[in-house]
């Protein structure tokens, strides 16, 4: 199918907008292909839809792997990038919409990634140059076929996603990542899946119907206390074959072993031989797996030229559109896509590799942050930042620090003979989550930044709150906390929340992590505790980039759960069948000179 994209020839703008865009052409027919199908190594058929110039010219390619569907996938980007002299090749990944095969989530992209670069880069029309770009999933499915080296792929541009499936995704600190395996396992696997079944049309929407009933008890939150987990609706293999054999394993699958290292790309990065233009948001779940991944290419690339070809934007994002909302805090039109432009970026990303087009790209300083606070954007050299002084702020109280009225505060001196805090956490009313980095189902996992003051007046809550500031305080770089805790428990998770607090008494929430005890030592060998004994704890809480302002007030949050992100860790030491075989656990903290909890801050001077 041919389109006429409607610029008249000779027209002044379009010169303009090719001086602009270095090297559009301003291709005016289109030629549109459907379901373009190729063999992956083991016969498996792979379909795609191609854009492209009406033209003899060679075309370097845009290729994009999604499990979501290419008819439903950056339609207007893909038209468009084909004006600018590209094929574009967006691809249904295996066992999904109107390809071939079984989908197992992840396990395939390797393979079929470096398969599918090649192919692509042998159709008639193309140049021999590939480059890939998309988020999330998408996003993944760049970084398995990199790590294989095809020899066409020239250059990649993954935004919001993850290289370690346990860490980054299903097992952050080895405690189940509740929200999003559930509604991502219902709202993209599920609902493929009954599509693929072959029944009767009227035995599929009866169990479309059921799915909906499922789904829409995620938000009272029914549906995430299912248990035990394997029973989940549809999410079982007699149900739905592959994917629900794929939720069972990841249940299944408490520790970081062999079934997990088989998908880690992280380790693997070492093997990527492309430039890299790495995007992510301070607000979206994989943050730390962005930053994570552009710093692991820059030190463990083998070649010099790869280590210095890679750029990292960060914005204050969600895991979704590139807006200056951001939950319920409004950052600025700064933060929106309609300043940053990313398919501008991405087009002259591509421009360079693809095209062999100097304009100036590459010679732009490597890291691009947005800072909030100030809430404007600032280029780095590097990621994490070298000039920052890592700077602990310790704990304290008077023994009650027990929500927002207690007494809990937090100061850059070192803690003397003070009582310990403590609180009792029962499994069975988990701290919600309010906010954060989350995915995948707006309605029960509302994701960004938030008032916390709701969370904090709970009494298994602690609040831990500095004086306001006498001048501005910038905290740019991971950040984590040195917790020292005993627990009544044989196992049990320990949460902590850095928290922005205005003048006005308005607590934003900037970043967050826990740790599920039995993994303290080890994601491979799990020990359980000694109930009493007092221990150290590090929690990571991932990255920010956060000014707090003069008058601003800086606070910690220690509790035990935040639900539904992550699973509420029974106290038990094991799985539970039931609500009625958790335990409660009294959990106590520690803040003295023995045992000086703290939060590491990454302070730049």
């Amino acid at each position: 199918m041919a389109i006429d994209t409607g610029q008249p020839p000779g027209d002044n703008h379009g010169k303009l907008k090719e001086k602009h865009q270095g090297g559009s052409m301003g291709y005016q027919k289109l030629i549109v292909e459907h379901d373009v199908e190729s063999a992956m190594s083991d016969g498996t058929i792979l379909r795609a839809n191609i854009y492209r110039p009406d033209t003899a010219e060679k075309l370097p390619v845009l290729l994009q792997r999604t499990p979501y569907g290419k008819d439903l996938s950056n339609v207007d980007f893909c038209l468009l990038s084909a004006t600018r002299g590209y094929g574009v090749i967006v691809q249904d990944t295996r066992g999904r919409w109107a390809s071939d095969g079984e989908f197992y989530p992840l396990r395939d992209e390797f393979q079929d990634g470096y398969d599918a670069v090649e192919w692509a880069a042998s159709l008639p029309w193309a140049s021999g140059k590939v480059g890939m770009w998309g988020g999330s999933y998408v996003g993944w499915t760049q970084w398995a076929a990199a790590v294989m080296q095809p020899p066409s792929l020239a250059a990649i541009f993954p935004m919001v996603t993850f290289t370690d499936p346990y860490n980054d995704l299903m097992r952050p600190s080895g405690a189940l990542a509740l929200g999003v395996l559930t509604s991502w396992m219902l709202s993209a696997g599920a609902t493929m899946g009954i599509q693929r079944l072959d029944i009767p049309p009227e035995e599929k929407g009866k169990l479309q119907e059921r799915l909906a009933d499922v789904m829409d008890g995620m938000a009272p939150g029914d549906t995430f206390r299912t248990l035990p987990l394997s029973a989940m609706p549809f999410l079982n293999p007699k149900e739905l074959g592959d994917i629900g054999q794929a939720f069972q394993d990841i249940i299944a699958h408490t520790e970081d072993d062999e079934h997990w290292a088989q998908m880690n790309i992280r380790g693997r990065l070492g093997k990527v031989a492309v430039p890299a233009y790495h995007l992510g948001g301070w607000y979206d779940i994989f943050a730390g797996g962005t930053l994570a991944n552009y710093a692991d290419v820059c030190r463990l690339a083998e070649s010099d030229r790869v280590r210095r070809s890679q750029k990292l934007i960060m914005g204050p994002w969600l895991h979704g559109p590139r807006v200056g909302v951001v939950g319920e805090f409004d950052f600025g039109v700064r933060a929106s896509d309609l300043f940053v432009l990313t398919n501008e970026i991405m087009w002259r990303w591509f421009d360079h590799w693809l095209k062999g087009i100097d304009n100036g790209i590459v010679d732009e300083p490597p890291v691009r942050i947005f800072v909030m606070g100030p809430n404007r954007w600032r280029e780095e050299k590097e990621w994490p930042l070298a000039r920052t002084v890592y700077t602990p702020c310790y704990l304290h109280s008077a023994g009650s620090a027990n929500g927002l009225k207690g007494q809990g505060f937090l100061s850059w001196d070192e803690p003397g003979q003070e009582p310990p805090d403590r609180f009792v956490y029962d499994p069975r009313h988990p701290v919600p989550t309010r906010g954060g980095g989350l995915c995948c189902w707006q309605a029960a996992l509302a994701p960004g930044a938030f008032d916390q003051r709701g969370i904090e007046e709970r009494e298994d809550v602690l609040v831990y709150t500095s004086e306001p500031l006498p001048k501005d305080l910038e905290v740019t770089g991971p950040v984590r906390v040195v917790l020292w805790a005993a627990s009544s428990a044989v196992d049990t998770d320990f949460t902590a929340k850095l928290v922005d607090v205005y003048p006005c008494g308005y607590a934003r929430n900037l970043t967050d992590g826990l740790v599920r005890a039995r993994y303290r030592q080890s994601f491979r060998e799990p020990k359980l505790l000694n109930p009493g004994a007092i221990e150290g704890y590090m929690i990571e809480l991932g990255a920010t980039s956060n000014v707090f302002l003069a008058g601003h007030c800086l606070r910690l949050e220690v509790s035990s759960s935040n639900f539904p992100r992550f699973q509420p860790n029974p106290n038990t030491g094991h799985e539970v069948s039931s609500e009625e075989e958790m335990a409660l656990a009294t959990q106590t903290i520690y803040h003295d000179a023995q045992h000086p909890s703290h939060i590491v801050l990454p302070i730049i001077p």
